[in-house]
């Protein structure tokens, strides 16, 4: 009797982001960005766009940016059209936000007026052929001591940094990129006015990279953690609570599932120096918002 054993493997992608800048309160690229785009865009490998986030930079009104935003991210989603089925294919959960002006991530506000576009690139199938074996075998999940003939297999070539093609700022790293399940993370450069849950304006690009990062990890799971400065024992107003309810409320407004969101105070017992501190540097390390990765 005769016995057939098939085999298939898929070469697994990682997550990437491309982004596409315009100039000041236009819509459309200039002829280098355009460029650059088709460049990107007709490359050899097929791609699931997964998030599409546009932004502006601060000069106009709320209104008006946040229509400019989205209409820079109509520009890039029909370019990207022109390839679905082919090189393209859309996520059936695809993501579109425009941030407008309320997100600035970078110093130059000519590096603020751009498109995001995060996908995965799609794996190729390693085709396994068919052996056939006289006698009969059990496969275990390993390989069976017979040589196996792969008759395909079309190497996946791993895109370049895109910041290093696009970019001209240079690398932008989510610092929660490469998190892992116990890890925990500090929101550095989070500030909120005095005794409150209402974060300053120039924190906006620490919550949007929070954003970001739930966005794009759709599966992760996270408990932010609240924590005061200065004074030992309970705080009647347990403003560290009240703060990590506020990002837990910013992530929930944008879309963030809440079965993915935990949050707890620590107040004071958990101080990263010993309190009462010594400046304001201390003072400001110890009042913080952290983030622990509890699924990934």
């Amino acid at each position: 009797m005769k016995y057939v054993l098939l085999l298939f493997g898929f070469l697994l992608s990682a997550q990437e982001k491309a982004s596409f800048y315009f100039d000041f309160d236009q819509d459309t690229f200039n002829p280098k960005q355009n460029e650059l785009f088709m460049t990107w865009l007709n490359k050899d490998e097929n791609r699931e766009i997964l998030v599409i986030n546009g932004y502006c930079d601060w000069y106009g009104t709320f209104d008006y940016n946040d229509t400019l935003a989205y209409k820079r991210i109509h520009t890039v989603q029909e370019q990207l059209k022109t390839k679905v089925n082919s090189s393209i294919f859309f996520n059936q959960d695809l993501k579109i936000k425009g941030f407008g002006e309320r997100v600035q991530t970078r110093k130059e506000r000519r590096y603020n007026r751009r498109v995001d576009v995060f996908y995965t690139i799609i794996p190729e199938k390693v085709v396994v052929k068919e052996v056939v074996y006289d006698d009969p075998v059990v496969y275990t999940g390993q390989v069976i001591n017979k040589e196996l003939e792969v008759i395909e297999k079309k190497e996946i070539i791993q895109v370049p940094d895109t910041d290093d093609l696009i970019d001209p700022v240079g690398l932008y790293k989510n610092p929660y990129a490469t998190a892992k399940v116990g890890d925990k993370l500090v929101m550095n450069n989070l500030y909120f006015y005095d005794r409150s849950g209402i974060f300053v304006p120039e924190s906006l690009p620490v919550m949007e990279e929070l954003l970001e990062f739930m966005i794009t990890h759709p599966k992760v799971k996270i408990e932010i953690q609240g924590h005061i400065c200065c004074q030992l024992g309970e705080d009647p107003e347990d403003i560290a609570l009240v703060r990590a309810i506020a990002v837990h409320n910013f992530l929930v407004a944008n879309d963030i599932d809440d079965s993915r969101l935990l949050y707890k105070s620590f107040g004071s017992t958990q101080p990263i120096h010993k309190i009462p501190e010594k400046n304001e540097k201390e003072r400001n390390e110890n009042r913080r918002v952290e983030i622990l990765i509890l699924e990934n």
